[in-house]
């Protein structure tokens, strides 16, 4: 299983909402990820994307950035979001496609942090789109702690 299967199946299992809500990762590579999630089960009473939801699709795609690159570089990390900021610029009519990236100099400080402390911290926008707009901008910061080896 490689490290994308691993943190789908982290947030399907240990994560109930986001199973119900239907998030999942989509794409990473390259320092960059893509987390999904369909409209249906996210609508609001207007018709449109539920802000919680937009939030939460946000939310696991900087996560899941911040997981993966580090499972890439050989860890398994403990992340956590630590703080975050949202604006809501116009409604979301269609499935949910959330994006953040990295890049690679702010990636290396991280990883060095990490490596040498054991606990790193990492913030990214994610950005949502709807109909070649940014609807969505959150603003993460998150912290990954070392698990210790077994």
């Amino acid at each position: 299983m490689d490290n994308i299967d691993i943190v789908r199946e982290k947030l399907r299992e240990q994560v109930p909402l986001l199973k119900h809500l239907g998030i999942t990762v989509s794409e990473y590579g390259d320092l960059r990820v893509v987390v999904v999630a369909p409209l249906e089960p996210n609508l609001n009473t207007h018709g449109t994307a539920f802000a919680g939801s937009l939030y939460c699709v946000g939310a696991m795609t900087g996560w899941s950035l911040a997981h993966l690159s580090l499972m890439d570089a050989g860890y398994q990390p403990s992340v956590v979001l630590a703080k975050a900021e949202v604006v809501y610029k116009r409604p979301v009519t269609h499935d949910i496609k959330a994006s953040t990236f990295v890049d690679k100099a702010t990636f290396d400080t991280f990883l060095s942090d990490f490596k040498e402390k054991g606990k790193a911290r990492l913030t990214v926008d994610v950005s949502i789109f709807c109909d070649g707009e940014e609807a969505v901008c959150l603003t993460a910061q998150y912290v990954a702690f070392n698990k210790a080896e077994d």
